[in-house]
């Protein structure tokens, strides 16, 4: 799983690559954070879905629902 950032490095980063604009827009910073989770979270669950041995799949709700848990998102 790659690093991601917190929310709070998130801020600062997007803070800095807007070149410090007071008048950021909020909406899109959140859904640009929310993004990067959701990509991950997919990525989690492809890599439960299929074990290192056998690529067949092995579903099942606890390998969706713990593939990427909340304590992920900082």
């Amino acid at each position: 799983m790659k690093r991601i950032p917190t929310a709070k490095e998130f801020h600062q980063n997007y803070i800095q690559e807007n070149n410090n604009d007071s008048n950021i827009d909020i909406e899109e910073m959140l859904i640009e954070f929310a993004k990067i989770h959701l990509e991950e979270q997919s990525n989690a669950i492809i890599d439960n879905i299929f074990n290192d041995f056998d690529m067949r799949p092995s579903i099942n709700n606890d390998t969706i629902r713990n593939a990427y848990p909340l304590k992920n998102v900082k």
